[in-house]
């Protein structure tokens, strides 16, 4: 990853469980796969985990499945029982961030600092409301401005903008997204000042081209106005030797 600030991998979740995907999880990922009532949402759930797994393993050089996980210290209240996920073997892992969106999931793996990453089905939604309660004025009153269809779109942007930071300074939207403002007016990557936890207080967040009906970005710390990324599917991994 020399000369990458980060890789992002893009998936497209299985409409219906694989016995591979389900193989690679851990009790607990299993046990949690069991609580979810819709076989779709279960699917995309344990396809989910699966890919990130195999992801990371391409990364450390392991099997998929030998991968344990634990949780960071919370950055906003010092707790150590709901702080962003780690991996905690093998040992020496680089930062990772992951989000899922219906049958579309966002891996993204940084080996030198923080990485926060959100991926989110387009869906209709009361744009007015909505703004108002995670939006900042300014862009509430740019996305509200705009025609139903463009506004929809913005707001997306706006919130996978906002979700990309709230993940990489490990708070999760624990925090007030309406004190980030993320600039849905301009195309990224864009810089943002957030004071949130004890993370860095500058990040330069970029949007992930995901395809049609779905928004994604990432954000990085600091002020770089260019991201190194480099993206691909994950899919790729399922034939590879040792994700299995």
């Amino acid at each position: 990853m020399t000369g990458t600030d980060a890789h992002v991998w893009t998936v497209s979740l299985p409409a219906s469980e694989t016995p591979a995907d389900l193989a690679l999880l851990d009790d607990a990922e299993r046990a949690r796969a069991d609580r979810y009532r819709r076989a779709q949402d279960r699917a995309s759930f344990v396809g989910g985990r699966a890919a990130l797994r195999r992801a990371l393993a391409e990364h450390l050089g392991v099997g998929a499945a030998t991968i344990v996980w634990g949780r960071a210290t919370c950055p906003g209240c010092g707790s150590d029982r709901h702080g962003p996920p780690r991996v905690v073997s093998p040992p020496m892992a680089p930062a990772f961030s992951f989000s899922r969106s219906g049958r579309r999931a966002l891996v993204a793996v940084s080996p030198s600092g923080p990485v926060g990453a959100d991926i989110e089905t387009t869906r209709p939604l009361d744009v007015r409301e909505t703004a108002r309660q995670c939006l900042s004025p300014t862009e509430a009153a740019y996305v509200l401005g705009l025609p139903p269809e463009e506004g929809l779109q913005a707001f997306h942007r706006a919130w996978v903008r906002k979700e990309a930071v709230a993940k990489g300074l490990g708070v999760g939207i624990a925090m007030d997204l309406r004190t980030l403002d993320v600039r849905p007016d301009r195309i990224g990557p864009v810089g943002v000042r957030c004071a949130a936890g004890a993370g860095p207080s500058t990040w330069t967040v970029t949007d992930v081209d995901v395809g049609a009906g779905a928004a994604a970005a990432l954000a990085l710390p600091g002020t770089r106005r260019t991201a190194s990324i480099h993206t691909r599917s994950v899919g790729i991994l399922e034939r590879r030797k040792g994700t299995r």
